[in-house]
């Protein structure tokens, strides 16, 4: 293809436009332009590295809520299969059912309990206590210490028990507001209290995650 005349002397007219007004022409950045440039990244470095890092903290706050709600329904699911739990030593113990333990007070905001409720020594009390065989305890601080338990909300205390009965399957709430049927546990970020995640249970057993009152 005929390239027009223009074209072929494109560059030459370059060259006079640069020679007539003495512009030499360059094959690099200059340093206003370096300049220009490295202020727009800085520009840019500033917007999104915030913003990446509270979609972090976001996103930790979520896998907690749902890390705890999958723990309850752990409980449960041993609960419904009549699962046997074997201590230590490798010793079968009679239990009554399994459970998840929240205690802002004694345990702190940081720390839950997932347990067997002791059949032998406190036959079926359907709630947490000392006679109880911890299966795990949760620790916020090592897995994820950005986030804590803020409250507990449709409780007479800061602390709940949420407790599966093996024999006939139902779920008891200890520490229940009168009248209330679910209890909600306020999952909230250390840097800014007012960023929450809540798991609600019910008495059915039904385990819901909510974000800023909304089901998800």
């Amino acid at each position: 293809m005929k390239l027009p005349i223009y074209f072929k002397n494109i560059h030459q007219c370059a060259a006079l436009f640069a020679k007539s007004y003495s512009i030499k022409p360059t094959t690099g950045f200059a340093l206003i332009e370096l300049i220009i440039v490295v202020i727009i990244i800085l520009a840019l470095m500033a917007v999104v590295i915030p913003s990446f890092q509270e979609n972090k903290l976001q996103f930790t706050l979520s896998k907690v809520a749902y890390q705890f709600a999958q723990d309850v329904r752990r409980a449960q699911d041993k609960a419904l299969s009549s699962a046997q739990y074997v201590d230590s030593n490798g010793d079968q113990k009679t239990i009554a059912g399994y459970g998840i333990y929240v205690d802002i007070d004694v345990l702190g905001d940081k720390k839950y309990i997932l347990y067997a409720d002791n059949a032998n020594e406190n036959p079926g009390n359907k709630a947490y206590d000392e006679l109880d065989y911890i299966i795990e305890t949760i620790d916020l601080n090592v897995t994820e210490p950005d986030v804590l338990i803020k409250q507990i909300d449709n409780a007479s205390a800061n602390k709940v028990s949420i407790n599966f009965n093996i024999s006939n399957l139902n779920t008891t709430i200890s520490e229940l507001t009168e009248s209330q049927n679910s209890v909600s546990f306020i999952f909230a970020l250390l840097s800014d209290l007012n960023k929450t995640k809540t798991v609600l249970v019910n008495s059915a057993g039904l385990v819901q995650v909510q974000w800023d009152g909304e089901k998800v």
